[in-house]
Formats: structure tokens, sequence, C-alpha cells
């Protein structure tokens, strides 16, 4: 009899965690996620995390000492740096799925509903990208998640535990990603809750002032981060921490230095879109309708004024904050702001889950349970089929292309060149290489975008001797002058495809993914050694991959470089005299191209 009891105590506990708890789909999404976790870099904000997660420092602004710290605790795992900030990332993206799963319970979703509308999120592409790389936004939606769900009239806490630990979220919160605080409408309320449910106020607001404060102790970590090779500069005084929290070195409210200025229709578009395509359009029709329907008929036990805070939030860090991104919403811009859509596609999956709900008491009402039995089924499918539509997308921007172009070009210069380039991929990524990985440390990277960061110029200085001047001629730009001292170094000089404004002053020509810049008066080889050395080099180069397609984002960017050196070298070719060589150079331009 005891045995038996123990079988069944044990099954009503799998069935409890796995089913109503959803502990089902955060085993399918964490073997999903660590079966996708790529081993290599993707882009240039994963570089820096994957870098200063093996070697520490601080981040890119706002620094992200939270998620950074976290990378750190796990450096230790097996495989490449890039590797192991991976896994850990992935970890906070299964414990997203799990909290996701309660929240949308607590907001009055049957574990069914809850999981077809977990699942659907943990899966759709842009997700499934995101979540299994190094990057902040799986936390982003972690400490989300975790507001959303304590929020909920029926969350798990009450009164002075539910206002203090939401205050300690809150802090965490603002330790990781300022981002957060765009859900502030729903956390006000359910701090709010927690300070109607407490008996002692006073020990509440004392206690939650504490938990605040606690929260934001990481920020502590940039102090003593240390200017690593990989960090973004150092903390030393609280001025310089203000400075880096608020992205000065970027401008507050940019997404990037480099913006395009505001895109506010295409941006809230393409923010529709991702919801949409999450959600697979017909769900997320549905959690549309149940948006509105909840404003005027709540579900469940949540009150109207948890419906309107939940979406003053989700439209808060949805189309407002969409509105305000200063990239066009096209190849490379369009991963830039699609990341930040994550954070309120993952609040919008409460309602996808209280939509399909009702759907589902109607539909059980209408036929007496008789589809029962297979309804679990439906949560299954969404999981599968989100998966197999969204993995061809993820396994063409998982590739290596972006990892192998780098080593490619630094195992490919000659000793102690230096190299000056502008994108985040080049600055980023090479640092991860050759101080996470130890590859070509002799090569000293400039990346001009940083030019004119007082800490970068600094570092500059102590590492090569360049001091970055300006310029005695106003028309001359500040690269011109840093190029001109890097030749009068003596060490072999590169420059990036995007250096316009040296390759007019200086003589160049193509070597590989760089353009070697020669001294002012100085003869360029013939072509015949150019197109011999190049030849050389693409010999040597790792290609052992899939090619990307034409809209594959950085990988893409990458073949587009490789393809502009076969194309210049073919056009200086003479069609008289070089006719084999032009026939090479054209087959390397077709076997190289994005397609």
């Amino acid at each position: 009899m005891e045995g038996s009891y123990h079988r069944v105590t044990l099954r009503r506990w799998i069935t409890d965690v796995m089913v109503r708890r959803g502990g089902w789909v955060v085993l399918a999404t964490l073997g999903l996620y660590l079966w996708v976790a790529p081993s290599t870099i993707m882009t240039g904000d994963n570089a820096d995390f994957a870098a200063v997660g093996a070697v520490g420092g601080s981040a890119h602004p706002s620094g992200y000492p939270l998620y950074v710290m976290w990378l750190r605790l796990w450096s230790w795992l097996p495989g490449t740096p890039a590797h192991a900030a991976a896994v850990a990332t992935v970890m906070l993206s299964a414990a997203v799925i799990f909290v996701l799963h309660a929240a949308c319970r607590a907001w009055g979703a049957r574990p069914l509903a809850a999981s077809i509308a977990v699942a659907l999120f943990a899966t759709a592409p842009i997700v499934l990208r995101i979540h299994t790389e190094a990057d902040v936004f799986p936390l982003n939606c972690l400490i989300c998640a975790t507001v959303v769900w304590l929020s909920a009239a029926e969350g798990p806490l009450r009164g002075t535990r539910r206002a203090a630990v939401l205050a300690l979220i809150a802090g965490l919160g603002l330790a990781h990603n300022l981002t957060c605080v765009l859900v502030a409408p729903i956390g006000i309320l359910g701090f709010v809750r927690g300070m109607r449910e407490a008996n002692a106020l006073g020990r509440t607001i004392a206690l939650s002032l504490g938990a605040f404060v606690l929260g934001l102790v990481p920020y502590a970590y940039l102090f003593v981060a240390g200017d690593t090779p990989v960090s973004w500069g150092s903390v030393d005084s609280f001025g310089e921490l203000v400075h880096h929290v608020m992205r000065r070195d970027y401008g507050v409210f940019k997404l990037s230095n480099k913006g395009d200025g505001l895109a506010i229709g295409k941006n809230i578009v393409a923010f529709g879109a991702s919801v949409g395509r999450a959600y697979l359009w017909i769900p997320a029709l549905v959690g549309v309708v149940a948006l509105g329907i909840s404003l005027v008929r709540p579900h469940g036990h949540e009150p109207r004024s948890g419906w309107i805070a939940l979406a003053a939030s989700f439209v808060l860090a949805g189309p407002v904050f969409a509105a305000m991104f200063n990239r066009d919403p096209v190849n490379l811009g369009l991963y830039l702001v699609q990341r930040f859509h994550l954070q309120a596609m993952m609040v919008f999956a409460v309602f996808v889950a209280v939509g399909l709900d009702r759907i589902g008491t109607e539909i059980e009402a209408r036929t007496g349970g008789r589809y029962a039995r297979i309804a679990p089924l439906l949560a299954v499918a969404s999981f599968v089929i989100g998966a197999a539509l969204s993995l061809p997308f993820v396994a063409r921007v998982h590739t290596p292309a972006v990892e192998r172009g780098l080593r490619n070009m630094l195992g490919s210069l000659p000793p102690a060149a230096i190299v000056i380039g502008s994108t985040d991929e080049l600055h980023f990524g090479a640092g991860y290489l050759q101080f996470a990985t130890g590859l070509r440390p002799d090569v000293t990277v400039i990346s001009a975008g940083q030019l004119g960061l007082s800490y970068y110029r600094d570092r500059l200085a102590r590492r090569t001797g360049i001091v970055v001047v300006k310029p005695r001629d106003a028309a001359e730009k500040v690269t011109v002058t840093v190029a001109e001292q890097a030749l009068a170094t003596g060490r072999p000089v590169f420059i990036d495809p995007f250096q316009g404004n040296i390759a007019v002053a200086f003589p160049t020509y193509p070597y590989g993914l760089v353009f070697r810049v020669l001294p002012r008066g100085t003869a360029l080889p013939s072509i015949d050694a150019i197109f011999a050395m190049n030849k050389l080099l693409f010999e040597r180069y790792d290609f052992g991959y899939s090619f990307p397609g034409p809209d594959d984002q950085f990988a893409t960017q990458y073949h587009v470089i490789y393809v502009r050196t076969w194309t210049a070298i073919w056009s200086a070719l003479s069609p008289v005299n070089h006719r084999e060589e032009r026939a090479f150079a054209q087959s390397m331009i077709d076997a190289l191209s994005p397609r």
C-alpha cells in the first residue's frame, strides 16, 4: 500500500510539474536551445559579451553588469568562450519559459493555453536566435516576465513579500538593462498591491527600499572590472558610472551612434511584423482581440486596472519604444531593432494565452469536452511546428561566417600589423579572438568609431604610441591623421572597406578582406603582383561552411566584402593581357557571392 501511495504521489507531482506548470515546455526549450547554441561569435555585441565573459571588464554602455557577472560565473564551461557564453545564456532563456508560463497562469490562462502561447514564443525565429547566443535580452525577458508574474492579482506572493521582491527585481532590472523600466506600469501596480496587502506599512517600505538598493549592487562590479584589453574603458568615479550607464557615448535615447534618423512608421510596422510572425499570425490576432476584450471584460480574477497596466506595459515596450529607434529596419538595421522587440513580444504572450483560453472554454462548452484528451497535442504541435518553421532561419544566421572571416583576416596579416576599421564586428570580434582565444595578439585593431572617446584615445596611446590629435588641416579627417601616425611607426597598416577618407589620401590596394595602406608617394605593386597575392591569400582562407543568402545579415556582409576584393581586381586586370586572370577573378566572384 505504501509503495502504491508513493507511486501515485510521484505521478501527481510529475503531472503537476510537467503539465500544469509547463515543465515539458521548459525541458523541450532547454534541449532545443542547447542544440542550437553556437560555438562561434555571431555579431559585434555577441562578440563583446563573449569576450568580457571570458576575460573580464566592462561591456559596451550601459555595461550590463548583472549579465556580465552571470557570464563570468559560467566562464569555466568547456568549449569555446563563445559557446560557454551561449550556454550560460540558454540557462536564462529556459528560466524565461518557466516564469512566463507561470505568469500566463497567474493572469487567468489555464495550463494548456499557457503552454501553447509560451511554446510559440520560445520557438519564434527572433527568440530562437537571440535566446541561444550571448546577448542581454534573455535576461531582460526573465526580469520582465518575473515582474508580470509577481504583479498579477493571483501572483505567488502577497503583502510585504510581494512589494519587497518586486523592489528587488526592479533594482536588478536597472542593474542589467535600462529598457526593463518599460514594464513599469505593471510593476508599479504590483508594488501598490503589495503595499495595500501589507499589515505593517512602515516595515514594508523599509524592506522594499533596502531590496531595491540591494538590486542595484551589481553596478559595483563596474568599479572592479578593470581596464582589460576587451573592456569599454574603466569606471573610477560616480560621474564615470553615470556616464557609462546612461550610454552617453552613444546618446541616451539612441540605439546606435551610427543612426539613420527616426523612421517611426517603418519601425512600428516592423514591430507588428515581429509580433505577428512570433505567434504565427492567427494566435497573434487572438492576442490582439483578447487585449481589447480584457480592457472591457476582465478575464479571470484580474480586475480591469491590472489589464490596463499590462496593456500599457506592452504598448510602452512595443510600439512606443519602437517609434524612438534611430535605425531603419532593413538588413542589419532590422536585426538591431528586432532584439528590442523581444521584451514586448514576451508580455504579449499573456494576451495570447488568455485569448486562447477564452476560445478553449467556448469550444468545451459547445462540444461537452469531447476533445479534451487530444487538446494537449495542440501545445506539442505548436512547439514542433514553431521550431520547424524557425530553424532554417536560425541555421542561416547562426553561421561561422563572421568568425571565419575575422580569423581569415587576422591570420593573413603580417606580424605587428595595424588595422583601422569601423564595424562593431571588427572591433569586438577581433578583441574576442585576440584576447579570449589568443589569436594574433600582435595585431593592433583601431576602431575609427571610438576615436572620439577619451578612454579609447588614452588606451591607444599606451599600447601603440599613437596620439590622436586634431588635424592641422580643418578639411582633413581624424582617421587620416591616425593613419599617418600608424604609417610613421613602420608597421604595416591596413584598413577595412569603409575607410574612404584614408583610401583617398593614401595609395591602397586590396589585401583579402582589407586594404593595404602605403605612405604617400609610394608606388603600388603591379596588378599581377596584387592578383597573385590575393590568390594565395584566398587559397589559405577557411570557407568550410554553408554560404549565406542575399539577406542573411552579417554573414552576407562578409561575403560582399570578399566579392568586393575580387571585383576590384577584375576591374584592374586588362581584358587583353589578363584573360585567364580575369576568368579566375570572375569565378571567385561567382563562387563567393551570396546566393
